[in-house]
Parts: structure tokens; sequence; C-alpha cells
């Protein structure tokens, strides 16, 4: 604690050093740091909040979560496969380069190149291609409902400022090599970088030459990691830090209290659950023939052996929502008649485990993330214990966020924990192409050797590529229904955000966790 509080310190008096003490500084920390400047990098909503302040897509959501207009001004269908988008003139990057059709082609064949992690995203687009310095049409491979869901996700880079740093393809994180993108980075978003130290500290300031018109008023953004909760919650309290995001349960009614702080709550679209390899033909490290985790009935006895009201209770102090399925309510598609869980029921567990042929248990890899999400560690710790009373006996390991985003879609986990909110798309299509349908090209990424059915498969396919809203719901729910009656996923719950503030600090909150700080003002 002591080390963070003084790196926070030394901070502050650096501010106050240069005369910035008058000016709008608004001080964030978070349990995370973000992986790079690199916006092409990692599907890492944490990184991808805080860059959408340096970088733009051609279209983004608003504070509401609609979707309004960017770096292209407009936009329209020519066909049901091509697009013609209208980009918006006098736009500079943060060195002053102009913002041209080669910056959004450039982008597109970056982001979208194989291995990246954008590729799934980018999938359904066959080309990108040049009609004038200030248009592009883009070709679709087939119908696809979420082109412009899709485009808010995708930021623009400068293509020769990243040919000038030699980064025209995405950092590899799984490679651990760094980067120019580690610590630079050129967008044409509100705010600039001004400086970067990886685990310190990165500091953005105000775009004074910013296409749109500001309502925010910051002059400084200083973003510092605070990996544990306590030190982090304190670094708030003494006032060396005016805002963090999801303030520790057990910490918020303090927080409240507190003169001088307050906290603003919001349902989140994100939901935690449970996947696991159901392919492969054994389960390493289990002690038994086969692979357990395939039988459903396997499936469900874990299920209802996790006392989610007793998380809800305990851990995260009434803060979560049970759920049953993918969708959270706040989501277009939800339908409130299939989310009904499984009961807790120990006895049924057992009763479960002895008809599939585990009556004596097994042995289970678990991998968790440690500060991906609220709780995650402390959620994964309960669950051993939960295990053990119907005979599974849990080898848990933590990892930190990156090394979950490169291990798990590599298929290195045979049981962990997951959370999906349909970012950046905010569509039902994107939690199920990603986490639900058998991998698949740049299908299932998120879901190695996890869950497959046939049918499921081809009706997502056909939720991708159906306009009408009406056939979309009825698809959806079928799938949603399907994916929780074979326990595709052990469902948890969705997270409440419980952002911790200075009452200095004047915040929007929106479902999906992203800190637009365009829109924040500091008293």
């Amino acid at each position: 604690m002591k080390t963070y509080l003084k790196i926070l310190l030394i901070a502050s008096c650096a501010v106050l050093a240069t005369g910035a003490a008058s000016a709008k500084t608004l001080r964030f920390a978070e349990a995370q740091e973000i992986s790079s400047m690199d916006p092409h990098a990692a599907r890492d909503d944490f990184t991808l909040s805080l860059l959408s302040n340096v970088y733009e897509g051609l279209v983004r959501w608003n504070r509401d979560l609609k979707l309004e207009p960017a770096l292209a001004e407009s936009w329209e269908a020519v066909s049901d496969t091509e697009w013609r988008f209208h980009l918006r003139k006098g736009v500079k990057f943060h060195n002053g380069a102009p913002f041209t059709a080669d910056d959004v082609i450039f982008s597109f064949e970056r982001a979208g190149a194989p291995g990246s992690p954008f590729a799934g995203l980018l999938e359904p687009i066959a080309k990108i291609t040049k009609v004038d310095d200030h248009t592009v049409e883009v070709t679709l491979k087939r119908k696809y409902a979420l082109l412009l869901n899709d485009f808010a996700g995708w930021y623009i880079l400068d293509k020769k400022f990243q040919e000038s740093v030699g980064a025209t393809k995405p950092i590899d994180l799984s490679s651990n090599t760094g980067g120019a993108m580690t610590t630079q980075g050129i967008g044409t978003g509100p705010f600039k970088l001004a400086s970067r130290q990886p685990d310190i500290r990165t500091v953005l300031v105000k775009n004074e030459d910013w296409w749109d018109k500001p309502q925010h008023n910051l002059d400084e953004i200083v973003y510092t990691p605070i990996t544990n909760a306590a030190t982090r919650v304190a670094a708030l309290l003494s006032g060396e830090v005016d805002f963090i995001r999801n303030a520790p349960p057990q910490d918020v009614d303090r927080i409240a209290s507190t003169p001088g702080m307050k906290i603003m709550r919001a349902p989140h679209l994100r939901s935690i659950f449970f996947g696991m390899d159901q392919q492969s033909k054994t389960l390493p490290g289990s002690g038994v023939e086969g692979n357990p985790l395939a039988d459903v009935r396997v499936r469900k006895a874990i299920y209802q052996a996790i006392d989610i009201e007793g998380i809800k209770r305990s851990i995260m102090r009434g803060n979560s929502r049970p759920t049953a399925v993918p969708l959270a309510p706040e989501l277009p598609y939800y339908d409130a008649s299939l989310d009904v869980r499984f009961p807790y029921d120990v006895a049924a567990a057992k009763a479960l485990l002895a008809e599939a042929g585990y009556a004596k248990g097994f042995t289970l890899p678990m991998d968790c993330p440690a500060g991906s999400f609220i709780n995650d560690e402390r959620i994964c710790q309960a669950t051993v214990g939960m295990l053990a009373k119907i005979g599974i006996k849990v080898q848990l390991t933590m990892h930190t966020p990156v090394q979950t985003d490169t291990e798990l879609p590599a298929g290195k986990y045979s049981f962990y924990m997951l959370g999906w909110a349909g970012l950046p798309s905010i569509d039902a299509y994107n939690i199920m192409s990603a986490t639900i349908h058998t991998p698949t090209g740049d299908l299932g990424t998120w879901n190695p050797k996890g869950y497959s059915n046939p049918k499921v498969d081809k009706l997502i396919e056909q939720i991708g590529t159906e306009y009408d809203p009406a056939k979309r719901q009825a698809m959806i729910s079928e799938v949603v229904k399907i994916h929780r009656d074979e326990v595709g996923k052990i469902m948890l719950h969705q997270q409440f955000l419980t952002w911790g503030m200075s009452d200095k600090v004047n915040a929007v909150v929106p479902a999906d966790e992203y800190t637009r700080f365009w829109y924040y003002t500091m008293n």
C-alpha cells in the first residue's frame, strides 16, 4: 500500500510543481493496467474503454448507448452487401496529419489480419475500397445485421505514423515482446497521450483540435493502476485519486458515507460464467477416465452445487443479479421468460454425479483471472469449497488479465471463469458468436474446445444475417433456451457497476462500463 501511495504522492507533487493544480485534472485508478496503447492488440474491455478517449471509430456509442456518427459523418446501404461511408472532413490526428480514406483501409487491414483479436469482429467484411479521400465503400461477404454496431468498437489509426514507428501489425501480447505502441499512440479522439509509464501511470491531455464540441471540462487525465483493492479505496478516501471504477462491494457503504465522496451505481451488460472443455476425450489431471465435462449431467451438477445467492449476499454484497442466460436485461432481445436458474441443490448435484458415473467425484483444474471482473478471485475461491461438498476437488490457478486474455482463447484451460457483455456490438450476436458457437474460423474464439451444437451454430449464423427484429428475437430466444437446458456454460451473474468518486466529479456510468471522459466534468 505504501508503495502505491508514494507513487500517487509523487504524481500529485508533480502536478503542483508544474502549475497544473488549477487545471481540471481527473486522477483515475483501476485494478488492472491497460494492455498497451494499441487498440487492435486485445479485445480487453478496460483497455478499449480507456483508449476510446484517444482513438475513434467511424461511428460511436453515445452516453445513452445509442449509435451516432463519429469519423464517418453519414452512410447508406447501397445493397444488402454494400455500404458507402462518407468520412468527416477536416479531422486531424494528434500529430496534425489529416484523416483520410487511406487510414480507414490501413486500419481495416491491420485489425482484420489473421490472428488479430479483431479478425472475428471484422470477418463479415470482404473489402474496403477508396472512392475518394473522404469516401469508402464497404463490401460484405454476406448479409450482416451488425456492421454499424461493430464499427463502434474498431478504432482508426494514422497509417503514416504506424509505418514510421514500425507498427503496421498489432502488438503480439502473448509473446510479451512489446513494441512502439506499448508507450506511443496517435489517434483523433478528445484526449491525446502525453506520457506513459507502464504499470505506473498514463497521462492523457485535452485535444485542443478535436473535431467535435467538447462536453467535458477536463484538461488532463492521470491514470494509475492499483491492483490491491484496499489500497485503491484508501487512495480514493485520502484524496490521492478522484475516481475508481468497481469499488469493492464491502467498501461501497463506507465510501458513500464519507464526506466529499459518492457512489454511482448502474446495471452492467456483462454476464459472468464458467466455461469448460467439452470436446477433449480426456480431462488432464482429473484422475478419472474420459472427460466428465462432456456429460451434461456433470455440468448440471456443478451448476447446482454453486450457491449463487450466497455469492450475491456474502461476496458481492447484493451488487449482482444471478442469471441463467448470457444476455443481461439491458441488452436488446433479452427474454425474461427464459431467465430461470436451476435451483441450488447439493443433494441433487451429488445424485447427478453418481448417475453420470462419478459418485466419488474427480479432480477439476480451474483457471481464473485476478482483476478482470468484480471479486473474480473470491468467487473462484468460494466455488472451490462449494464443489468440494459434492466430491469435486478443484485445483485453482489464478492468472493476470493479460495472461487470461491470451491463454484462454488458445485453449489452455479446461475450466475457467469468463465474462462477456456483447461489446463492442452491444448485441446478442456478439455474445453467441464469440462464446457459444463451435470454434470455426473466426467464430467461437472464446469457446475453445467448448460447447458445440450444430443446430445452435446454424441459428447463430442466421442471427448475424437477419435484419427483421421479430425473426431475430425468435432465433435468439431459441439459442438461449437450448444453451440453458444443455448447460453450455455455468452461468453465474451480471455484476453491478459501483463507481466511487469525489463529489467534485460528474460522471456518466453506462451499462457497457466505458469511461467516456468527453462527457465528464469536474466542479
